[in-house]
């Protein structure tokens, strides 16, 4: 992205009790079309642990924090929407400590990152009703949102509506910033 259109200067970054991880394909993170680097500058603390680093196997095991909920977000045929998982899990919203594993990449790519995520103990696939929102890429289909989005609608859930404001703030000036870099 162009240096006038940065957010780094926008996105005072956000304390949350929530463990956020994000699992990009490093080939993606590079990407200006890239929506989960927003969740990196928006909150504070958020792990990286990237995919496709050549010499570095991929191993989700040093992921995993013992007596935590590990929540993957990414949907897929065995998830549970991330709603009903807050009241039948956490006898509340934000109670405990939870680590939500985020794949970040195409849909191709992250479907693999949440599948070798998902070889963690105990942690459960879990996915999103996505807001609408604009797109930098084209979606698959229409009920699928971009990273960025995806985390906003899953901290909101979990009782963290600051910080999904927040992301969801920046993900409105990327949009905008690209439209008119673009000449929309």
């Amino acid at each position: 992205m162009h240096l006038s259109h940065c957010l780094c200067a926008v996105a005072p970054p956000i304390p949350t009790q929530i463990q956020l991880v994000l699992a990009p394909h490093i080939r993606d993170w590079r990407r200006p079309s890239n929506t989960g680097r927003l969740a990196w500058l928006a909150l504070e603390d958020v792990e990286l642990y990237p995919f496709g680093v050549r010499g570095r196997p991929f191993d989700p095991l040093v992921l995993e924090r013992v007596g935590a909920r590990h929540l993957v977000l990414h949907p897929g045929g065995d998830a549970v929407p991330i709603e009903r998982v807050c009241k039948t899990h956490f006898h509340g919203r934000g109670e405990g400590d939870v680590r939500l594993l985020v794949p970040d990449g195409t849909w191709r790519q992250s479907g693999r990152i949440a599948n070798r995520l998902c070889q963690i103990p105990g942690a459960l696939r879990v996915s999103v009703t996505p807001r609408p929102t604009g797109a930098l890429r084209k979606r698959p289909s229409p009920n699928r949102a971009c990273t960025a989005e995806a985390i906003a609608t899953a901290l909101s859930e979990l009782g963290e509506p600051q910080a999904a404001a927040s992301i969801r703030a920046l993900l409105g000036l990327l949009l905008e910033r690209t439209a008119r870099s673009r000449g929309e």
